[in-house]
């Protein structure tokens, strides 16, 4: 049952970026958030009252942290001087910054809402699924900070 979700956001997450460079972004950002909604439920074991009360948050918190942090891309280029790497490091974590802001404003609602155990593991299993999907797109390589084993120097 956890392959087919994490298969099902994969596939949607693929789907959000096609439709978003043909014009087709909404309907598969529903579909993409909806697919999230259904991880949580599954993976938090939300119940039916619970899910209907989370839901209206988790757009909102959804809405307010893409609209505040936008995109977390990455430069194609490695920076030509240490000012401008200190630049982009700064931007960097000023949008975590605001993105931690966001997260904290958001934690009484959802801990209204959800039981203390399922509130303890709410972040951490939003950033599984982000983790999995940026995994997935860059084809299978882990995202930006995350490292798997030792490097090699």
């Amino acid at each position: 049952m956890k392959r087919i979700l994490i298969t099902l956001l994969i596939g949607l997450f693929a789907l959000t970026a096609f439709g978003q460079n043909h014009g087709h972004g909404s309907d598969v950002n529903q579909r993409y958030f909806d697919a999230k909604i259904r991880e949580f439920v599954y993976r938090l074991n939300l119940t039916d009252q619970q899910r209907d009360a989370f839901i209206p948050i988790y757009k909102r918190y959804s809405d307010e942290m893409r609209a505040s942090v936008g995109k977390l891309s990455r430069p194609d280029e490695r920076p030509a001087t240490s000012e401008d790497a200190a630049a982009l490091t700064k931007a960097r974590i000023e949008r975590q910054q605001i993105a931690q802001n966001i997260r904290i404003k958001y934690v009484d609602e959802f801990a209204a809402v959800l039981a203390p155990d399922q509130m303890s593991r709410l972040y951490e299993v939003e950033s599984q699924i982000q983790r999995k999907l940026m995994s997935r797109k860059n084809g299978g390589r882990p995202g930006p900070g995350h490292r798997q084993g030792p490097r090699n120097r």
